[in-house]
């Protein structure tokens, strides 16, 4: 499988050399996003100072502080552009740091976070371009972003496993990755103990048929706008990542999905939900960048670790958390 982010990022390199060898100035970064997928490359330069010996005002002295310049691309500014200012000359490429390599060819996700120092460090590893080996198109990680734009990577993909989640109501086609399974089981108890409620699960792994079923059924009564804000088209839909499931509150008895917002038990998710992994995916009044209707039901697994940096920044989709421009509808 080619990684359309590794290439991309070898090319800006390639450049970046080119570059550093004839002009003094700091690389502006750039996001390239292209028809057939996003390729975020960074081109990211080292302030070229002066060395220490003979710089600054005296011999030894400090040398010059960095400096960065960001301009939002056109396309982008739904989405504030980051602040890069008073960030260090030289950072460490993530790719190259011990044990990444390995853990990305493990399934590791947990290590390479941690190899980034966290959640918040990744997501700036990411958004700076320091991360060439990182590619947020492939929907076997925890970090990979499913939208009208960007498409699972492959189309057809299916989960390794998946199961039933224990501890929680279960509705139809209740069914997460097995590794994350017992993260719904903990946060449902933690959400019982509060008094909020028993939290119910359905709708979550489905493959690529039975999202185009769903997808054609929706289209077919609502018309294609209105249809396409409420489903995905098939392998466009988190749900085939087995990253994803709508929920349902009982208290005693069980609502629907379509009646979870509101309820208690969906307000202790949104504040509480990121502690175990979990994220509310497509918030009222984002539909601009998400391009769907407001889903207080379809919850988003992205794990503990980028969880705390997606709570800590304030941020309400994932577009935003990693620097990505909206996707409010399709590209064809």
């Amino acid at each position: 499988m080619t990684d359309p982010d590794g290439s991309a990022s070898s090319r800006a390199e390639a450049r970046l050399e080119r570059e550093r060898a004839t002009s003094p100035e700091r690389v502006r970064r750039r996001l390239v996003y292209g028809a057939g997928g996003l390729a975020v490359v960074a081109a990211f330069a080292v302030a070229v100072g002066v060395a220490l010996a003979g710089a600054g005002p005296g011999a030894g002295g400090p040398a010059p502080a960095a400096s960065a310049t960001v301009t939002a691309a056109p396309w982008a500014s739904a989405i504030p552009a980051p602040d890069f200012t008073g960030e260090p000359a030289a950072v460490t490429a993530l790719c190259d740091r011990p044990g990444v390599q390995q853990a990305l060819a493990e399934g590791d996700d947990a290590a390479v976070i941690a190899a980034a120092g966290g959640g918040e460090g990744f997501r700036r590893a990411v958004i700076d371009g320091v991360a060439p080996c990182i590619s947020l198109r492939v929907a076997s990680h925890v970090w990979s972003v499913v939208n009208k734009a960007l498409p699972i990577d492959p189309i057809d993909f299916a989960p390794y496993d998946w199961v039933a989640p224990p501890g929680t109501r279960n509705g139809p086609n209740a069914a997460v990755r097995t590794d994350i399974a017992p993260t719904l089981a903990d946060m449902a108890d933690a959400a019982r103990a509060a008094g909020v409620g028993d939290l119910g699960v359905q709708n979550g792994y489905r493959g690529y048929s039975v999202q185009q079923r769903i997808h054609s059924q929706r289209v077919a009564e609502l018309g294609r706008e209105a249809g396409e804000r409420l489903a995905a088209r098939p392998g466009h839909s988190e749900h085939q990542t087995a990253l994803a499931v709508d929920v349902f509150a009982c208290d005693p008895g069980c609502g629907s999905s379509e009646q979870f917002g509101g309820t208690a038990l969906s307000a202790w998710v949104v504040e509480n939900g990121w502690r175990y992994g979990w994220i509310v995916r497509y918030e009222d009044g984002y539909t601009p960048i998400t391009g769907y209707d407001p889903e207080a039901w379809h919850l988003r697994y992205i794990g503990p670790e980028l969880g705390a940096a997606y709570h800590a920044g304030g941020f309400h989709t994932l577009e935003e958390f990693f620097g990505l421009p909206a996707a409010p509808g399709y590209v064809d």
